[in-house]
């Protein structure tokens, strides 16, 4: 950077080191120059012990003469800028330049700042002391006005006013005048010109009008020649753009979508245009349908007005308290002692219990799952699964009880238990759940003006949580260990076994009649200890006095996660069953769980307060939509459904994920509609990946052909994953039997096999690992005999 004058900063620095050398020499006898100087060359001399040499290096590096600097040692003045300057002053400079014709006043920062080489190099000599301050205004000027050059011929056409609009902009900081240049520029593009304008484009009764903006980051003054030729220009792209989105529409009216969306269009790039266009008519083609079904099909407007339970008042008595409170065994007796009465169980292991507890009261009670039925004659009560109460929800029941309500929260299967709370047709409706359900059932009580009457259960025996953590050896008998994976729970039954323990085990994979086997063998002492995953959690009576968990972690299908406190309450109150135990004690196997544990087990459980209530649509709304819309796709007229119904405010139609997974591997247009809505009923346990998924997607295929479908070959040698996976393809074709019995004729066939495959997993399961000593002795033994 050079100086007015064409002066090398660097000259500049060494005219003004001899300057001060000579003098510094001249005046004080005793002084020695350093041989070495810096660029900075006055630091080395403000230590010096010569007094005032310090301020005089100062003085010579800013320009000073030296009889200026004898007048500046002689008389210092503590208000004079070059005094403040050479003092170590941390005030602020502030300087007053002529800018093209107006007042700017700048902040040159603190004293010391002037003293950097980038202003002291700056500065014209100054022969008299009073010459400094006039030289440093003369300095920021030139400085000021060799940045902002470009400025100069426009603030010369501009008024006062224009020109203090400018000036406002600027910061006073010297330092950002390189970053205030450009918006410089963009001030006065704007205060010269009309750079916002409005492009209206036409075509009939279509008419789009765009606000545009030539762009504010121009790097240069626009004239008025250029700012027309660039609005011309956009212009004429503009329109090319408007011809091309009419071309696109292809006759559909795009004013249907209105101004906003238009607009939202006319932004895309050609191909999104084309995509967006397309998807737009087809949402006006939806809408315009379906206030065709709105007008003409009630189902398609209203939910829960419909159903013949609008006719009644119901009572809803809701059970709600912790687990092995006795919530269940009171629904079950109410149930029992009316004249008709179902019970709806989320587990199929629970249902078949109950409907054995209602027998053994005498009352002759039928069963119906998925899978199976079991229809006993003259039978006026029912146990159920809930998603098989819609075959039952026109009938008219004395007592409808729902166990474990909670599970209207749940994102799989929630819709089926706001389904049956809303449809029951009966005057009595039990529900069974913890506290924490209570403002969910209340707000769905209002909506079906029902009355909802409350009644608080409390456990029956006492649980605590212990003090201190245990160990796998120290596990008595009558404990249970709670796990969270197959994986894990089949390892600890191995090292339990390998210490000397006998084990049953439950999982979520093991069929129902496998779990009651296990809990048969460890309720009647067979089984020592029981591992089990959180599936103990709900339908299995288990007399355990113990219950210990091996973790506070479990994975929920997309994430390892803690425990919630309702999970922690639902497991632990397994512990000190009723009946079994007077009092029950939770445990883990180390501190931080047990810490951990006890935390959760001892906070309120926070409220489930749904503000909306899962639904889904029926058979019959997908095939109408499929009609009416030519519809091929189960899983598109699915969401179809979902984009266009609103049952009002409370209610949401919704596809599960894990739906929405298996209707796309079966939704081939070939196949009839309801036969993928039947297939996509069934549940496919062991994943999409599984056995018996690969077989029920065949299986379609050859139903949808007209053939029926035999039972499977079974593989009763395989290991214990080997026999799981069987008997999931098993389970699936029961299931589809009790939907299809013409398709899938080999109903008793697959009951035998499930019987065969349900042994052989007991028998995998129960076979006991030698303990390690035992083994140990055996080897010793085998050796003597060779």
């Amino acid at each position: 950077m050079a100086k007015a004058g064409g002066k090398q900063f660097k000259s500049i620095r060494l005219e003004r080191l001899a300057r001060f050398i000579d003098w510094a020499t001249a005046r004080y006898p005793d002084f020695n120059a350093k041989k070495h100087h810096q660029e900075k060359w006055f630091t080395p001399y403000i230590g010096y012990p010569i007094a005032g040499l310090g301020r005089a290096a100062k003085a010579f590096w800013l320009g000073l003469h030296g009889q200026a600097v004898d007048e500046l040692l002689a008389e210092p003045a503590a208000d004079e800028l070059l005094d403040r300057v050479v003092s170590r002053d941390l005030g602020e400079i502030l300087c007053s330049v002529d800018l093209f014709g107006s007042e700017k006043t700048f902040s040159l920062g603190s004293p010391p700042h002037l003293l950097e080489p980038e202003w002291a190099l700056r500065l014209d000599d100054s022969p008299q002391r009073g010459d400094f301050a006039g030289n440093l205004k003369q300095a920021v000027q030139r400085y000021v006005r060799n940045r902002l050059q470009v400025l100069e011929r426009p603030f010369a056409e501009m008024d006062e006013d224009e020109r203090q609009r400018c000036l406002a902009r600027i910061r006073p900081e010297l330092s950002r005048l390189d970053e205030f240049l450009p918006h410089a520029v963009a001030t006065l593009n704007e205060i010269r010109h009309e750079l916002r304008y409005v492009v209206p484009l036409r075509r009939d009764s279509l008419v789009l009008e765009l606000q545009r903006r030539i762009p504010a980051g121009q790097d240069h003054l626009l004239g008025a020649t250029e700012v027309e030729a660039w609005k011309r220009k956009d212009r004429e792209e503009l329109q090319a753009t408007f011809e091309r989105m009419l071309e696109l529409a292809d006759g559909f009216d795009l004013q249907l979508l209105g101004h906003k969306r238009l607009t939202e269009l006319f932004a895309l790039e050609p191909g999104r245009m084309r995509k967006a266009i397309r998807a737009a008519r087809r949402e006006h083609e939806e809408k315009m349908a379906f206030a065709v079904l709105l007008e003409n099909n009630p189902r398609f407007v209203h939910y829960h007005k419909l159903y013949p339970a609008r006719r009644l008042t119901r009572r809803w008595t809701a059970l709600l308290g912790p687990t092995n409170s006795g919530k269940t065994h009171r629904s079950i007796e109410a149930m029992a002692a009316a004249e008709h009465g179902i019970y709806l169980s989320p587990l199929r292991l629970m249902a078949l219990e109950n409907q054995e507890r209602i027998e053994s009261m005498g009352v002759p009670c039928s069963l119906v799952t998925g899978e199976e039925e079991i229809i006993r004659e003259g039978a006026t009560h029912f146990c159920c699964t809930v998603e098989e109460f819609a075959r039952f929800r026109h009938q008219h029941w004395d007592v409808v009880v729902v166990d474990e309500v909670q599970m209207m929260a749940d994102p799989q299967r929630g819709w089926a238990w706001v389904d049956a709370l809303v449809s029951a047709h009966t005057p009595q409706l039990m529900m069974t759940g913890p506290a924490l359900i209570e403002p969910s059932l209340r707000t769905l009580c209002d909506l079906c003006e029902d009355k909802l009457v409350v009644q608080r259960t409390k456990r029956l025996s006492p649980v605590e949580v212990a003090r201190h953590a245990t160990t796998l050896e120290r596990l008595e008998p009558g404990s249970l260990l709670v796990a969270f994976s197959r994986k894990l729970v089949l390892e600890l039954k191995g090292m339990l076994e390998s210490a000397g323990k006998s084990v049953s085990v439950v999982y979520g994979a093991l069929s129902p009649e496998v779990r009651r086997e296990q809990a048969r063998r460890f309720r009647e002492g067979e089984a020592d200890i029981m591992v089990a995953t959180d599936a103990v959690g709900m339908g299995l009576n288990l007399p355990a006095h113990t219950l210990c968990f091996y973790t506070d972690e479990k994975f929920d299908g997309i994430q390892n996660r803690q425990l919630k406190v309702q999970e922690v309450k639902q497991i632990g109150g397994r512990a000190g069953r009723f009946g079994h135990h007077d009092s029950g004690e939770i445990t883990a196997l180390d501190p931080q769980t047990l810490k951990s544990i006890r935390r959760l087990f001892n906070s309120p459980d926070a409220p489930v307060d749904l503000s909306q209530f899962q639904v889904r649509p029926s058979i019959d709304h997908l095939s109408a939509i499929s009609e009416l819309m030519g519809e091929p796709s189960l899983l598109r007229a699915w969401l179809t459904f979902n984009r266009n119904i609103n049952y009002g405010e409370a209610f949401i139609s919704i596809l599960p994920d894990e739906l929405a997974e298996w209707i796309e591997l079966i939704d081939d247009p070939k196949i009839p509609l309801w036969l993928r809505w039947t297939f996509a009923c069934t549940p496919i346990r062991g994943g999409f990946d599984s056995p018996a998924s690969q077989h029920a997607q065949r299986w379609i295929k050859r139903v949808a052909e007209g053939h029926a479908i035999p039972m499977p070959k079974l593989l009763l040698g395989a290991d214990l994953a080997g026999l799981e996976s069987t008997l999931h393809v098993v389970e699936t074709y029961l299931h589809l039997a009790r939907s299809l019995p013409e398709h899938f004729p080999e109903h008793d066939d697959g009951e035998a096999a499930r019987k065969l495959l349900n042994d052989a997993i007991t028998r995998e399961l129960s076979r006991q690992r030698k303990p390690r000593a035992a083994r140990r002795s055996g080897g010793r033994k085998a050796g003597r005999r060779r």
